[in-house]
């Protein structure tokens, strides 16, 4: 495992497993490397670890940062290097006082159009586990790790298991409805949080889970008809990033399609519109 200098924040280390080098408290039997700031090169060598093929390896860094190794990305996922995985923290504009030049809103969009590229965002621990799970044993490419700075609830009102599962293939239904479906309300990430509040007053609203768009395209036709059956055309989407994407799969989308600010992230993320109360009106505001 590996960061560019943010190993304190990133979390992406290996416990007692020493550090890779010469000097200092390293050698090279060390299983943790420190590339100080220099992204590009942390890419470019990870895939040399993986071209060699007797390692997994992880990178690290804020996910603003990404755009500075997003070439050897395109390399990665160009050449199936499934033995890649990236860890990229601090997902959003609810990063806070660091401003817009450290909230990234068009960035995890920018990583789920590069091809063969899994992009997980996941909105839970289990979800967590799951995504965690598909980058070690994905077989045809790398897998892009998504992870919020803030404190996220969790869905305990789903079994464990089952919301494992469910994210192993992209997409499932976090909540079902208990009475005649009649709306569908998809999120990713630190967003899912608020559809589940919102739909628990609605009992024909429907919570569709999506961490990964990616792996969700590729589940069977009658899968993913289950999860967003055809006949239910009232559908909106909430991510804390820019739009467009969503709309392949709904008819309203609550985003954010400009930069941030700089704000508690709590605050930020009100004054955009990512909380339960304007869901719930976005809702309320469709046909």
């Amino acid at each position: 495992r590996r960061s560019s200098d943010l190993h304190g924040s990133c979390r992406n280390y290996i416990n007692d497993g020493g550090n890779f080098g010469a000097g200092f408290d390293k050698s090279y039997s060390g299983k943790n490397l420190y590339f100080g700031i220099r992204e590009h090169a942390m890419g470019s060598i990870m895939n040399g670890f993986a071209f060699h093929g007797l390692f997994k390896v992880s990178g690290s860094t804020f996910l603003v940062f990404v755009d500075y190794f997003r070439p050897t990305i395109r390399v990665a996922s160009l050449s199936e290097l499934n033995r890649v995985s990236y860890v990229l923290t601090h997902d959003s504009i609810g990063v806070g006082e660091d401003g817009p030049t450290h909230q990234p809103v068009e960035t995890v969009s920018g990583l789920r159009v590069i091809p063969n590229l899994d992009v997980y965002r996941p909105g839970d621990a289990e979800e967590t586990v799951a995504a965690m799970v598909s980058s070690v044993t994905r077989k045809d490419g790398p897998t892009a790790l998504i992870f919020s700075r803030q404190n996220m609830a969790q869905n305990n009102d789903m079994d464990f298991m089952e919301r494992r599962a469910g994210a192993l293939k992209g997409g499932y239904v976090a909540k079902k409805e208990t009475a005649d479906l009649d709306l569908i309300v998809m999120a990713a990430g630190s967003e899912l949080q608020h559809a589940i509040a919102v739909a628990a007053d609605m009992p024909g609203a429907r919570v569709v889970s999506m961490p990964c768009l990616d792996v969700f395209d590729r589940q069977s036709d009658e899968y993913k008809e289950e999860v967003l059956p055809s006949s239910c055309t009232k559908r909106i989407a909430m991510e804390a990033g820019v739009s467009g994407l969503w709309y392949k799969y709904a008819s309203k989308v609550v985003g954010v399609d400009k930069f941030g600010m700089s704000a508690p992230g709590d605050i930020v993320m009100k004054e955009y519109g990512m909380t339960a109360e304007n869901l719930k009106a976005e809702i309320e505001s469709m046909a």
